[in-house]
């Protein structure tokens, strides 16, 4: 594990204790570590809109031809029977 150091400006200080203690973070450590990986997982998803649209419509329509296959499925009317 490599350690960092680093210095921050007092009211940035201010602002990232507050915030440890009101979330509950163990210590500016843990609080870093989360920063870190938040940022990290935010950059990840840099799809737009339409494009993450189109990944989650290409995966459903994946599942629901493994799951039907070339079944007929039943009508609305049927489906909503039990309603």
């Amino acid at each position: 594990m490599s350690i960092v150091n680093f210095t921050i400006a007092t009211p940035l200080e201010k602002k990232i204790q507050k915030v440890i203690e009101e979330q509950g973070f163990a210590s500016k450590a843990e609080f870093f570590r989360f920063a870190a990986m938040s940022f990290i997982n935010s950059t990840k998803n840099t799809l737009s809109q339409d494009e993450l649209f189109e990944r989650e419509m290409d995966d459903f329509a994946k599942k629901f031809i493994k799951k039907y296959g070339g079944k007929d499925l039943p009508s609305i009317e049927e489906q909503l029977a039990d309603i």
